[in-house]
This record gives structure tokens, C-alpha cells and sequence, in this order.
């Protein structure tokens, strides 16, 4: 039997750091959303603590967003390109069409 390793494996690597990076990011996400459910604070700082914590979660949701993007970008695309308002998008991967 021969093991015959993978062309794409930078590919591969990077598939599998996006997709640490997106399960350490969840975890961090339900670890917020817990402390707001379950964690017991004072009445007098209950506001502030939901205002630091609701904007954390914002900056996951955000990281999450680029985590997911980068993934897709690694895995499926090979160039994404948007036109909003005038304004143009494009971004790829950077390497040559698939073998």
C-alpha cells in the first residue's frame, strides 16, 4: 500500500486552523452568553455588565464572520468579488486554478 500525501496540503492545514479558530470563538460566545443567563452580579451592575458583554459578543460575531469567510475562501472559493454603492470588492486565494 502507498501513502501518496496530499498536494494541498497548506490547504488543508489552513482548513483546519479556521476551523479551531471558529470552534474556540463558539466556545468563547456560549461562555458570554452563560455569564449573562447564570452568573450571579449585583442589581446595581447588571446594565453595565450586559453592555461589556453584549458588545464581546458583537466582536465574536464579527471574528466568527471573518473565521467563516477565510474557511470558505481555503476550502471552496477561489476568488470573491462584491460591488455595493459604487464601491468594489474582490479578494482570492492567491493560487492557481485547481489541479
Amino acid at each position: 500500500m502507498t501513502i501518496n500525501p496530499d498536494p494541498n496540503w497548506r490547504r488543508t492545514v489552513l482548513a483546519l486552523v479556521f476551523a479551531g479558530a471558529g470552534l474556540a470563538l463558539t466556545a468563547v460566545a456560549v461562555w458570554l452568553a452563560w455569564n449573562v443567563l447564570n452568573a450571579p452580579w449585583p442589581a446595581a451592575l447588571a446594565a453595565a455588565r450586559l453592555r461589556i458583554i453584549g458588545g464581546a459578543l458583537y466582536a465574536v460575531l464579527g471574528l466568527l464572520g471573518l473565521v467563516l469567510t477565510g474557511l470558505s475562501m481555503t476550502v471552496a472559493l477561489r476568488q470573491v468579488s462584491a460591488r455595493f454603492m459604487g464601491a468594489d470588492f474582490s479578494a482570492s486565494s492567491g493560487e492557481g486554478p485547481a489541479r
